[in-house]
């Protein structure tokens, strides 16, 4: 048995037996009922829930009743619900939407792509050819600013003749 919250009906069956009781007895017949010793195994209509596993006494005319109460009912639900869509997705995988990539093929010693297109639409960032004025403005950035797009502080380029402690101008005569 599952440990589970006690459905509505084993509470309204303890509570038939525990009513008028001090909580002392009352905690001592839960136990005797939820053993099954206080309980007439032989009255068809007491049955164990299929849900939270306690005892109850089945309302129902024709004596059917699988769960002790609506919450009982819903949680078996909730569990076959989910077993069906376990199963639904064993037997009916979803189909993966195709990507570009899988276009490329890197099985054997010369990867390749299977279609131009899918090359030009993933590759197009990484291979993309510079002019040599746009490449002397990326290296001037990276100089000016450095590798993390920050400004590099002044003072902390070596400029010929400059004092870094910022005591003025000097000369070396070396």
């Amino acid at each position: 048995m599952v440990n589970r919250v006690v459905g509505t009906g084993a509470i309204d069956f303890i509570m038939q037996y525990a009513e008028g009781k001090s909580q002392e007895e009352f905690l001592a017949i839960y136990r005797e009922i939820e053993n099954g010793e206080l309980i007439d195994l032989e009255d068809k209509r007491i049955k164990r829930c299929d849900y939270c596993g306690f005892y109850w006494r089945d309302p129902s005319l024709r004596n059917t009743r699988k769960t002790c109460s609506e919450e009982c009912k819903r949680g078996i639900k909730t569990i076959q619900r989910r077993a069906q869509r376990a199963k639904k997705a064993i037997e009916n995988p979803k189909p993966r939407k195709k990507k570009l990539i899988d276009d490329y093929i890197n099985i054997g010693e010369y990867p390749f792509w299977v279609d131009e297109y899918s090359m030009a639409k993933v590759t197009w960032k990484h291979e993309k050819s510079l002019d040599a004025d746009a490449m002397d403005a990326i290296q001037f950035n990276i100089d000016y600013y450095g590798e993390g797009n920050r400004k590099v502080n002044r003072d902390n380029y070596d400029y010929d003749g400059y004092n870094d402690a910022g005591a003025g101008w000097y000369y070396d005569y070396n």
